[in-house]
């Protein structure tokens, strides 16, 4: 019967793969390679997660915000990184938005630095989270300082614009945002698929919207890495790709939204699970007295995992289906409306989004309520 059922899994995986090759095929040479890089890295045990939550380790009080169900690589987002350059730079015709070259060299100097800063932490697994801070945050000063087109200074609203003219308080904003971002992306980015997922919709919805071909190069490799990430879920971002991912979001976010393209209800929308992950996860740990910063394990997608792991305890793609769910509740309905409306200006999107607030809060009342009575049953 167990041989039966590795039989039957190795089967899946291997369909799954072939299914996802195929995929990359279809964009070009350079995304079938990708997928080539992802399958050596977690086959061959590349940068592999040391620490990890085995399939029997659902404990409500860890202190791990991950869900690994088995030893993965943690060098996904070093790759995706790496092909992303890669694919700039032999495509003659990508437009990098920031037109200005002093101001465009040091973004791209700040966007490696954070991403290295998330990679050595991969490497060595686990680097002082003072100093990452300490380096995140001077690192987005230098942004902001060398880079107006990120500064927060309207909002179509007369009383908050006067306050925003405030060069400080602008720029205080601009900076929590950033860093926010940043924090709630790595935060999130717990189970399989839910930040790749995120942020491939986030890259498809700017590239239908603008046609700018660099978006579709973010959308090409977040893509097959989302897949590969879901169906064989052996390597995932880790801090490279989180750090690297928040910083880009939040950034692009910005620029667009000072440009008046797109409106802060829709990246509200679109970017809700680890806007309102963070907020929850301060909130409740400032409730009960805790460090804000340290790390748990009673984010919703750890609910929402040890939820299904007791209702389905024979299921090997918890991970992957918790992934998945986060997707179509928080992700799914901004492409939606995107795709119906054709508009990334609209009130609906904040509708949507204060959906997305209940919806949060009645599912981690439900699973925290339910996760609970199983301890208590034990």
């Amino acid at each position: 019967m167990n041989i039966k059922k590795k039989n039957i899994l190795f089967n899946f995986e291997n369909v799954s793969l072939f299914c996802i090759v195929i995929c990359a095929s279809v964009f070009d040479l350079i995304t079938l390679i990708f997928i080539v890089a992802l399958i050596l890295v977690s086959y061959f045990n590349f940068g592999i997660e040391s620490s990890f939550v085995d399939n029997q380790n659902t404990d409500f009080n860890s202190e791990k915000h991950g869900i690994n169900e088995s030893r993965s690589s943690r060098l996904g987002g070093a790759i995706i990184l790496f092909f992303i350059v890669l694919n700039i730079l032999i495509n003659e015709d990508i437009n990098l938005i920031i037109n200005d070259f002093e101001k465009l060299t040091f973004y791209i100097i700040i966007i490696f630095f954070i991403s290295f800063l998330g990679f050595a932490d991969d490497v060595l697994n686990g680097i002082s989270y003072a100093v990452k801070l300490y380096f995140l945050l001077f690192s987005i000063i230098i942004l902001i300082f060398t880079n107006n087109e990120f500064l927060i200074t309207k909002s179509g609203v007369f009383f908050i614009d006067y306050i925003l003219s405030n060069y400080i308080i602008s720029f205080f904003i601009t900076f929590f945002i950033i860093s926010g971002f940043i924090n709630a992306s790595n935060m999130s980015d717990g189970a399989n698929g839910i930040l790749s997922g995120i942020a491939f919709n986030f890259n498809l919805i700017l590239f239908l919207h603008t046609n700018e071909i660099i978006f579709f190069i973010f959308f090409k490799f977040l893509l097959i890495f989302f897949l590969y990430n879901i169906l064989i879920s052996n390597v995932f971002l880790g801090d490279t790709g989180s750090y690297f991912l928040g910083f880009l979001i939040s950034t692009t976010s910005l620029f667009f939204y000072n440009q008046n393209i797109i409106s802060a209800g829709f990246f509200a929308c679109i970017l809700s699970y680890p806007c309102l992950e963070i907020i929850f996860s301060i909130s409740r740990r400032l409730r009960f007295r805790q460090n804000p910063f340290k790390p748990d394990n009673k984010h919703l997608h750890n609910l929402i995992f040890i939820y299904l792991k007791n209702l389905f305890p024979t299921l090997k793609y918890t991970n992957s289906l918790t992934g998945l769910l986060v997707n179509l509740l928080f992700v799914l309905p901004s492409l939606l409306f995107y795709i119906y409306s054709n508009q990334l200006i609209n009130i609906y999107y904040w509708y949507i989004f204060m959906i997305h607030v209940l919806i949060y809060i009645l599912i981690y009342s439900f699973t925290s309520s339910k996760n609970n009575e199983q301890i208590v049953s034990k």
